[in-house]
């Protein structure tokens, strides 16, 4: 393991990145230290971090490939994989899906929709939406989640479940932007890193890709699930 230290954790990353000859998209940033002032030159601790290249950026042929932000398998079909029929998966998904929300005690009516080969819709009609959501979309996302492992279980492993309600995913969408600007703003203000709150995989890649082409900022996640956090650092 190679660890690399720097005065702050920003300072940490670019020795790092830069020993390395790597870009910030290419890291897989994990802090082992924070920074400490220490008090008249006694108890200083310099910030320390570890950096390795995303397994994703190397495949091995007689691997499958790692998702950059989840670390699960996609799996890329063989020609000599049984094909998954996505019709059936869905429907079965469907009813999963119904008779766990009735045991919620809701009332509901799912509207289903295979955006793609990879990709299934399902939107929960519902009077109760502010239940089903749950604190910081907790509920909804523990039920996407669920969802993902069911068809998962069915060989599906290459399809993404996305479950909505009342336009919920557009309105965060938003919401995750702003948090993203804002976010940046007080790390380039303060001159100092700014560590968000736990949030899934697929939301803390919109954070990601919202500040992307900011030149005055980066962003990593460091942590372990379910607590992995996003940190956005001035440059």
């Amino acid at each position: 393991m190679t660890i690399y230290s720097g005065k702050t954790i920003q300072d940490a990353v670019k020795q790092g990145l830069a020993a390395l000859s790597m870009t910030q998209d290419q890291a897989e940033v994990t802090i082992i230290q924070q920074p400490k002032k220490g008090f008249l030159g006694f108890g200083r601790k310099p910030a320390q971090v570890e950096i390795k290249q995303k397994s994703s950026l190397k495949p091995s042929p007689a691997s499958p490939q790692l998702n950059s932000e989840t670390k699960q398998p996609t799996t890329q079909p063989s020609s000599n994989e049984k094909a998954v029929d996505l019709e059936m998966v869905s429907q079965q998904l469907a009813n999963y899906l119904s008779d766990v929300l009735k045991a919620m005690g809701f009332a509901f009516k799912l509207k289903l929709d295979i955006q793609t080969k990879h990709a299934i819709y399902i939107d929960i009609d519902t009077d109760q939406e502010s239940r089903l959501i749950g604190r910081h979309g907790r509920t909804i996302n523990a039920l996407q989640n669920l969802s993902q492992i069911f068809i998962n279980r069915l060989g599906a492993n290459n399809v993404d479940v996305e479950l909505d309600t009342a336009n919920y995913r557009s309105r965060r969408s938003d919401a995750l932007k702003q948090l993203a600007e804002k976010t940046a703003r007080n790390a380039i203000a303060n001159g100092k890193p700014v560590y968000l709150n736990p949030m899934p995989s697929f939301e803390r890649k919109q954070i990601h890709n919202a500040l992307s082409d900011n030149k005055y900022v980066v962003t990593y996640s460091t942590g372990k699930e379910p607590h992995r956090v996003i940190v956005v650092a001035p440059k």
